[in-house]
Protein backbone atom coordinates (compact mmCIF):
# COMPACT_ATOMS: atom_id res chain seq x y z
CA UNK A 1 0.00 0.00 0.00
CA UNK A 2 2.90 2.57 0.38
CA UNK A 3 4.90 2.13 -2.30
CA UNK A 4 7.55 5.05 -1.92
CA UNK A 5 5.46 6.68 1.46
CA UNK A 6 7.33 5.85 4.23
CA UNK A 7 5.22 4.41 7.19
CA UNK A 8 5.14 7.39 9.56
CA UNK A 9 4.18 9.33 6.59
CA UNK A 10 1.34 7.06 5.66
CA UNK A 11 0.16 7.30 9.25
CA UNK A 12 0.16 10.51 8.99
CA UNK A 13 -2.11 10.45 5.93
CA UNK A 14 -4.36 7.95 7.27
CA UNK A 15 -4.44 10.21 10.44
CA UNK A 16 -5.67 13.14 8.71
CA UNK A 17 -8.12 11.70 6.19
CA UNK A 18 -9.59 9.44 9.04
CA UNK A 19 -10.03 12.55 10.78
CA UNK A 20 -11.93 14.15 7.80
CA UNK A 21 -13.83 11.40 7.00
CA UNK A 22 -14.83 10.21 10.38
CA UNK A 23 -13.19 7.07 10.92
CA UNK A 24 -9.92 5.73 12.71
CA UNK A 25 -6.86 5.64 10.74
CA UNK A 26 -6.87 1.41 11.27
CA UNK A 27 -10.39 1.41 9.81
CA UNK A 28 -9.36 3.53 6.90
CA UNK A 29 -6.14 1.56 6.58
CA UNK A 30 -8.34 -1.64 6.75
CA UNK A 31 -11.07 -0.23 3.82
CA UNK A 32 -8.10 0.81 1.61
CA UNK A 33 -6.48 -2.63 1.25
CA UNK A 34 -9.48 -4.09 0.74
CA UNK A 35 -10.79 -1.83 -1.82
CA UNK A 36 -13.68 -0.75 0.02
CA UNK A 37 -14.14 2.82 0.79
CA UNK A 38 -17.81 2.79 1.37
CA UNK A 39 -17.84 2.93 5.17
CA UNK A 40 -15.55 5.73 4.89
CA UNK A 41 -17.39 7.84 2.18
CA UNK A 42 -20.73 7.22 4.09
CA UNK A 43 -19.62 9.85 6.83
CA UNK A 44 -19.22 12.87 3.84
CA UNK A 45 -21.75 14.91 2.18
CA UNK A 46 -23.16 13.21 -0.36
CA UNK A 47 -22.16 14.95 -3.37
CA UNK A 48 -18.70 14.70 -1.59
CA UNK A 49 -18.70 11.54 -1.62
CA UNK A 50 -19.93 10.83 -5.50
CA UNK A 51 -17.14 13.38 -6.50
CA UNK A 52 -14.72 10.92 -4.40
CA UNK A 53 -16.42 7.59 -6.10
CA UNK A 54 -16.54 9.30 -9.21
CA UNK A 55 -12.66 10.22 -9.11
CA UNK A 56 -11.72 6.66 -7.53
CA UNK A 57 -13.55 4.97 -10.60
CA UNK A 58 -12.64 7.10 -13.93
CA UNK A 59 -8.48 7.23 -14.24
CA UNK A 60 -9.13 10.39 -16.03
CA UNK A 61 -10.94 12.06 -13.35
CA UNK A 62 -8.21 10.13 -10.84
CA UNK A 63 -5.34 11.54 -12.74
CA UNK A 64 -6.89 14.96 -13.14
CA UNK A 65 -7.19 15.22 -9.36
CA UNK A 66 -3.80 13.97 -8.64
CA UNK A 67 -2.42 16.39 -11.16
CA UNK A 68 -3.89 19.53 -9.32
CA UNK A 69 -1.94 21.57 -7.45
CA UNK A 70 -3.01 20.96 -4.39
CA UNK A 71 -2.33 17.38 -5.32
CA UNK A 72 1.30 18.38 -5.93
CA UNK A 73 1.65 20.29 -3.01
CA UNK A 74 0.23 17.65 -0.71
CA UNK A 75 2.67 14.80 -2.43
CA UNK A 76 6.12 17.30 -1.46
CA UNK A 77 5.17 17.72 1.44
CA UNK A 78 5.01 14.30 2.22
CA UNK A 79 8.06 13.24 0.28
CA UNK A 80 9.94 15.50 2.47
Amino acid sequence: MNGNMDKKKLELLLAMASKKLGTSPQALKDQLERGDISGALSNLPKDQASSLKKAINDKNSAESLLSSPQAQQIYKKLGK
